[in-house]
């Protein structure tokens, strides 16, 4: 299964600042596709990212196309690692809205318990 994250900004800012963490975000997708689902039921799992609504909106939107799709909210405001934990957070509450099978849903969370750290690190550190 995939998780692919996708930006919708307003303000120029938010979308550099979205270019320039991306890159800290593939320990997690890469380790995201490499999950064995025990009972799949979407292809991936598709988050659009925005300035335009507050940092804490975060709502499914209706996919026919064997995709689970969110809308997220989130703050153009802050240094890059705070963006990166901001974005981090949301990937992780779009995850807990796919409604997987138990033993899925513990693989996903133990990943996103597991890369926190790898993710969130500060650079220059």
């Amino acid at each position: 299964m995939d998780l692919q994250f996708s930006v919708a900004a307003r303000d120029r800012q938010f979308s550099k600042a979205m270019r320039r963490i991306e890159s800290r975000f593939r320990p997690l997708i890469d380790a995201f596709k490499a999950v064995t689902l025990q009972h799949p039921i979407h292809h991936a799992i598709l988050v659009l990212i925005t300035d335009d609504k507050e940092a804490e909106f975060l709502r499914e939107v209706q996919n026919n196309d064997e995709f689970f799709q969110v809308l997220a909210g989130c703050s153009s405001h802050g240094s890059d690692d705070e963006l990166t934990e901001a974005v981090f957070d949301i990937l992780h509450r779009a995850v807990g809205l796919c409604p997987f099978a138990t033993p899925d849903r513990q693989a996903f969370s133990s990943l996103f318990e597991r890369l926190r750290p790898v993710i969130l690190r500060t650079h220059g550190a």
